[in-house]
């Protein structure tokens, strides 16, 4: 039997990390998760900035939070100079762009992460390498990719020079977690914006139905006309609207005075024409379509 050794032990697998890892899960949704996901790192792989973007499919880039080291004035001009030019010129997501699926090709349920391959500061421009490294004082980089059916999530962890570039076993380490990071920050992301939606929303963990507690927001998405819920028949609609809403079968036919059979035949209808099979997936659809930014 083979025995883990200590040169190749990682943290991420400790008790501590675990902790860690819990604590941060309890955090979504709240003012508290950057924190907390800067602390879940920093305990397997040292880092010294992260910054989150959101790529929107029509080409337009939002930053989503930056947790750093450098001075909260630098963060937040850097932010802007990434999502006001910079993100076209950032050659991490060239080749990556290519590799996406077409949006209408992503199931609700489907996510891609993509741990994207490293790549020296050298390989920027100079105008980049000037704004981005030379200017700040970062030195290294490793990024991933989040893509859903709506946009594209950009996550990056940053050294700064008085740590150093990150040897071969930590950009290992960090590849390892990157999947649990980079998923985290998507699920917070999501539950933001429902907070955004409704002020009533007070438990943040998702396994709450988070939605049930936002009827207004449900009504208006399904009510949108859009690719998806367009497609909807009025009834079909207000059987969503409700199940979203955390109704029983039974309290769907008694609130729009139907039988309970019509409801379910609403509701395999509605189904067939979102494309999904389960309540779960018309849930994850509903996140998807509510916007990440304003």
């Amino acid at each position: 039997m083979d025995v883990m050794s200590e040169e190749n032990f990682s943290i991420a697998g400790s008790e501590d990390w675990l902790t860690k890892l819990n604590k941060t899960i309890c955090k979504l949704g709240r003012a508290e998760f950057e924190d907390s996901l800067f602390d879940l790192v920093n305990a397997a792989v040292g880092v010294d900035h992260c910054a989150v973007f959101i790529n929107n499919n029509d080409g337009t880039t939002a930053h989503l939070f930056t947790k750093s080291k450098l001075d909260a004035d630098i963060c937040k001009s850097l932010a802007n100079a990434y999502t006001e030019g910079f993100h076209v010129k950032d050659p991490k997501l060239a080749p990556a762009r290519k590799g996406l699926k077409k949006s209408s090709d992503i199931r609700p349920d489907d996510i891609r992460m993509t741990l994207l391959p490293y790549m020296p500061t050298t390989a920027y421009d100079q105008d980049y390498q000037d704004r981005f490294f030379k200017d700040t004082g970062l030195v290294d980089k490793v990024s991933s990719l989040l893509q859903t059916r709506q946009y594209t999530i950009y996550c990056s962890f940053y050294r700064l020079t008085d740590r150093g570039r990150f040897a071969p076993r930590e950009f290992n380490d960090l590849s390892r977690i990157l999947p649990i990071l980079t998923n985290l920050i998507f699920k917070h992301s999501r539950l933001l914006e429902l907070k955004g939606h409704s002020s009533e929303l007070a438990d943040p963990i998702i396994t709450q139905v988070a939605l049930s507690r936002s009827p207004d927001a449900m009504t208006h998405l399904l009510g949108a006309k859009n690719e998806i819920f367009g497609q909807l028949t009025t009834r079909e609609r207000e059987v969503c609207i409700r199940i979203l809403q955390g109704y029983s079968s039974e309290a769907i036919s008694l609130d729009l005075n139907v039988a309970k059979s019509t409801v379910n035949t609403y509701r395999k209808r509605a189904y067939a024409r979102l494309g999904i099979s389960s309540q779960n997936e018309l849930f994850s659809l509903c996140l998807e379509f509510i916007s990440v930014v304003g």
